[in-house]
């Protein structure tokens, strides 16, 4: 969670500072997530376990991005967090709302979604490997 929120700090900070967008795109906090959701889908026992784990890892992307979004609506000033090619067209207001929403929903249960195949996928191969033992 800490790096994923350090990433959006990192990241909020270069846009501010006027770094272009096909610089601070690099500054992923996307990435951490998919390593964080990789890691817990194979190492975590129980489904409740995977769901919480989806639920936190989503969590400091959501406070981070309306966070961003929300000084961009209150100083008009573009960042990346609203950059055309991440906000689908829509405006501040139902980009904010769309975060806030889906950080609370279609999110986390993505993330959960994939953590249970990846923990399908690796109890499978953990058993394989100890019957060939």
């Amino acid at each position: 969670m800490a790096a994923i929120a350090v990433m959006g700090v990192i990241r909020f900070l270069l846009t501010i500072a006027g770094v272009p967008n096909t610089v601070v795109k690099f500054a992923s906090m996307t990435v951490i997530i998919m390593v964080g959701m990789i890691y817990f889908g194979a190492v975590l026992p129980t489904h409740r376990e995977r769901l919480k784990a989806a639920y936190l890892l989503i969590l400091p992307y959501m406070i981070v991005e309306v966070l961003a979004l929300g000084y961009t609506w209150a100083s008009g000033r573009q960042t990346i967090f609203h950059a055309q090619e991440y906000s689908f067209g829509v405006g501040i207001g139902a980009h904010t709302i769309g975060h806030l929403i889906g950080g609370l929903t279609w999110e986390p249960l993505s993330l959960f979604i994939v953590m249970e195949i990846v923990w399908f996928i690796s109890s499978r191969g953990r058993r394989l490997i100890h019957a060939s033992s």
